[in-house]
């Protein structure tokens, strides 16, 4: 008896599934199809329940090693249509050129229409998605503001702009120092309370530049145990050594200026 209802059961899919092709072939002809394909549209991707991209990202040099000039942030478009056997150029402009924090073709960000992005500026041949790389420059203005880049999926003779609201994307860039989102959940127990002087020793000294990411609880004791290495080695080769002493740390209240105690 289980079988027969299963037998049946496949049965109407089948019927129910070719009924509806039918009739979306009937109600999208050559024609309306060549229409829909001439519109293709790209938007940028948005991820749901707040993960995955979202419409804007701070991007910090304070967190890049002092040795790196560039810091590349890729940014994922989405196809609205059908994918073709071509690669087709896609359009993006900055939006917000003459705004007073605006960030400055060529000195903050290499401009989009630069021979070295232009060829990565496409929707791939069959493909659906694209990664688009906006390079960002670390200028000597970066270590005082914040410069945005606002940007904007443009209309070309391949493709048509997505809804409104998913065309816009906005980078910010600096070289401030910004505390991690999950600091205290994902680091303090490990290198102890957040300061600038901490972040920048921990990125230029053990490698770590992704605080976002996850990572096992045995390689962040590992980090820990590094981070006294480090600093003892840091503090018998500098002239001016980082504060590592749990005795004089936070005095009345306060943090030594080079403070970098590690628990």
């Amino acid at each position: 008896m289980f079988m027969k209802f299963m037998i049946d059961m496949m049965k109407n899919i089948w019927i129910y599934l070719i009924g509806g092709m039918f009739l979306l072939v009937a109600g999208c002809g050559h024609n309306d199809a060549q229409v829909f394909e001439e519109e293709a549209r790209v938007c940028f991707s948005r991820g749901d329940d707040g993960g995955g991209q979202q419409d804007s990202i701070l991007q910090s040099f304070f967190i890049v090693p002092e040795i790196q000039e560039r810091d590349t942030v890729w940014i994922e478009i989405t196809l609205v249509g059908f994918p073709v056997n071509e690669v087709r150029p896609v359009k993006i402009v900055q939006i917000n050129p003459d705004a007073k924090d605006a960030a400055i073709a060529g000195t903050h960000y290499v401009g989009f229409d630069d021979a070295e992005v232009r060829s990565f500026m496409v929707m791939a041949a069959n493909q659906v998605t694209a990664r688009i790389p906006v390079i960002l420059l670390r200028d000597i203005s970066l270590k005082t503001e914040k410069k945005r880049l606002e940007m904007a999926i443009m209309e070309n003779e391949y493709f048509k702009r997505g809804i409104d609201a998913d065309c816009n994307f906005m980078i910010q860039t600096t070289e401030l120092a910004e505390i991690p989102t999950n600091w205290d959940s994902a680091w303090k127990s490990y290198f102890g309370a957040w300061s600038s002087q901490k972040m920048w020793f921990i990125v230029n000294y053990l490698g770590l530049d992704d605080f976002e990411a996850e990572y096992d609880a045995g390689y962040k004791k590992y980090l820990k145990q590094k981070a006294h290495s480090k600093l003892n080695e840091y503090n018998a080769t500098h002239d001016e050594p980082l504060c590592n002493d749990l005795t004089k740390h936070h005095e009345d209240g306060k943090a030594c200026e080079n403070c970098v105690v590690f628990p």
